[in-house]
């Protein structure tokens, strides 16, 4: 009886992984898996691109393991691929990463290497790492106070239409910290919080009799 031998794909969770496949193309074909709910797919396929190096899927393998989804959750998994990722660049990995330094998930809490992570990924635009950011500099995690700056990170990212962004920067107007006090400043912005389905906006609006 001669051997069978898989020498360019195998069979991974009932799905076929070529070894000639480009990380690109197991990157589309597990994004379209997911998409569609099956995570049981798209999880080697993640995988299979992740090891190739490519920092998207690097990205979305953290997310795997971090949410579960065609895994069991891992937390230290979870955070060993948004490393690789943030290292590489990705800047939401990058803030990924952060939340996990400063929730001690999956690594000992660091609020010094979440600040730096979150300063990292809001460089680069990302509008969830400037709210973040924004509340390091309020609340004095891994850095010190700075209302200032909060308000300039809040203000970046609520222009980008992030809701907490917008939520945080309509506080910032209505306690009059890092910018003058200006009610109707602080309605604008947490009205539009409110409206992208913002619960404590909402409950702001609601308290001040601003429906």
């Amino acid at each position: 009886m001669k051997k069978v031998i898989l020498t360019t794909a195998a069979l991974v969770g009932g799905v076929l992984l070529s070894a000639c496949q480009s990380p690109d193309v197991a990157l589309a074909e597990a994004a379209s898996y997911a998409a569609a709910g099956n995570h049981a797919a798209a999880f080697p396929l993640y995988r299979q691109a992740a090891e190739a190096g490519s920092p998207e899927a690097q990205l979305a393998l953290g997310k795997c393991y971090d949410f579960g989804r065609g895994v069991t959750a891992n937390p230290a998994e979870a955070v060993r691929w948004y490393t690789r990722a943030a290292e590489a660049g990705n800047a939401d990995a990058q803030d990924n990463l952060a939340t996990c330094y400063a929730e001690g998930y999956g690594v000992p809490k660091d609020l010094a290497k979440a600040f730096r992570w979150y300063s990292a990924s809001a460089a680069q635009g990302n509008a969830f790492a400037y709210n973040n950011l924004g509340l390091c500099y309020r609340n004095g995690e891994g850095v010190a106070v700075d209302h200032s700056k909060a308000t300039e990170c809040f203000m970046q990212s609520a222009m980008q239409g992030n809701a907490n962004g917008q939520y945080n920067l309509g506080r910032s107007y209505f306690h009059g910290l890092g910018v003058p006090a200006d009610m109707d400043e602080a309605r604008l912005w947490i009205s539009r919080a409110a409206a992208q389905g913002h619960q404590n906006a909402a409950a702001f609006m609601k308290d001040n009799n601003w429906e």
